[in-house]
């Protein structure tokens, strides 16, 4: 069996979001929710740090605020499949508002997790990694999906 890049692309989207739902709930089962919530936070924490610190490294080599960050969240959004996606910018924020999310419907279908706080860490780990790691953020995730909100909704301040 020959598969496309683009069915490569396709699995690797799966996998990586199926990877991190079974870790997460295996670790629940075994710990308890609060040590998996933990362990989420703190791995989010890294991966996006090293994430942005990559991008920098080879793709997005002299970041720009907000510019330069809203292309790590494009390219990460699309590594993680967030395909109901739009960005503006609104005065000096950036709004991320978000409808169809492969991690979010995993997380409902598992009832048994809320994105939301990996989803603040994640942002300030990415702009850590893509500007600087004293680099601050202020992020606050205003909506959810999960708690029937019509969008996940993000805002991304500087302080």
């Amino acid at each position: 069996m020959r598969l496309t890049d683009q069915e490569i692309i396709d699995l690797l989207q799966y996998s990586f979001v199926r990877i991190d739902g079974a870790w997460f709930m295996a670790l629940a089962k075994g710990h308890g929710i609060q040590t998996a919530w933990d362990a989420d936070v703190e791995a989010w924490k890294q991966f996006s740090y090293l994430f942005g610190k990559r991008l920098r490294k080879n793709y997005i080599k002299e970041p720009v605020w907000p510019e330069s960050f809203i292309e790590a969240m494009e390219i990460l959004s699309k590594v993680l499949k967030i395909e109901g996606r739009e960005v503006t910018l609104e005065q000096e924020r950036i709004v991320v508002r978000i409808t169809e999310c492969e991690t979010q419907k995993a997380i409902a279908k598992a009832n048994i997790a809320d994105c939301g706080i990996v989803t603040v860490y994640t942002y300030q780990g990415l702009a850590r990694g893509l500007f600087d790691k004293d680099f601050e953020i202020d992020v606050q995730h205003t909506q959810n999906l999960n708690h029937g909100d019509p969008c996940c909704e993000v805002i991304i301040n500087l302080p």
